[in-house]
């Protein structure tokens, strides 16, 4: 009982830290277009047994199972929480941080200028995830890379191949901001990288059209946008504990 009662106070405390990291999404909820490495990290804890000594009585008294799975779950939430706002606030002083180069970039050349970044991210967004959802490749080879077109076909082929389509609904952007940015002589190579905050209704049906698997929540990506002209092109998705901040 007791072993049961330890392998699920681990079970819960492992899906509390992943909460939040939706396993679809457009691109399959992470992918790469480019030959840049990633960097992530992983926690992990174990159940503690707290002991009280009376030494008034001379007995003891030790945490119940259950109160034991209850801390800890607790302490992994709050651990949890925790991160989750380091990451968000980290985020927004990068921005901060950009915001004042996009400021000089802008007064050199139109295409920093960060209202229309703003707006043609925005509009990526919503086009990419509605074309996901409906297998538009030709829409999508108009918003993405030459080589994360290929990562995108390539898991578009693999859920037809297992009989899945990824459907997304009620798709929101909440949060979007750039964090970073690299502004080259040769305007081909100028990149940036987004904060993207966003909601949706995501699940994964079968050819009969059935449930298979569905998440609903708020979830957190990076999305690494390369120039091409005066228009953007997404290039990378990482995860947020993917991307080094």
């Amino acid at each position: 009982m007791k072993k049961r009662l330890t392998i699920l106070s681990i079970f819960l405390m492992i899906m509390i830290l992943f909460t939040g990291n939706c396993y679809a999404r457009a691109g399959g909820g992470s992918g790469s277009g480019s030959s840049g490495g990633s960097g992530g990290s992983s926690s992990g804890g174990g159940t503690t047994h707290y002991y009280y000594h009376d030494h008034g009585y001379g007995g003891g008294t030790s945490l119940t199972p259950q109160n034991s799975i209850l801390l800890t779950a607790t302490l992994a939430g709050t651990f949890f929480v925790a991160r989750c706002l380091y990451r968000r606030y980290k985020a927004i002083d990068m921005h901060h941080q950009v915001k004042k180069q996009l400021k000089v970039l802008d007064d050199q050349d139109e295409f920093w200028n960060e209202l229309r970044i703003k707006k043609e991210v925005k509009e990526a967004y919503y086009t990419i995830q509605k074309a996901w959802t409906l297998q538009d490749m030709e829409t999508l080879k108009e918003y993405l890379t030459d080589n994360m077109y290929g990562v995108f076909e390539t898991k578009i082929n693999w859920n037809e191949f297992q009989g899945k389509r990824n459907v997304l609904n009620d798709i929101q952007l909440l949060k979007h901001d750039v964090v970073s940015l690299y502004d080259s002589i040769n305007d081909d190579e100028d990149y940036f990288w987004v904060y993207i905050e966003g909601k949706m209704v995501d699940e994964m049906r079968d050819q009969e059209n059935q449930l298979l698997e569905s998440y609903r929540g708020v979830f957190v990506e990076y999305w690494k946008f390369k120039r091409a002209g005066n228009r953007i092109l997404l290039d990378e998705i990482k995860q947020k504990d993917e991307y080094e901040i």
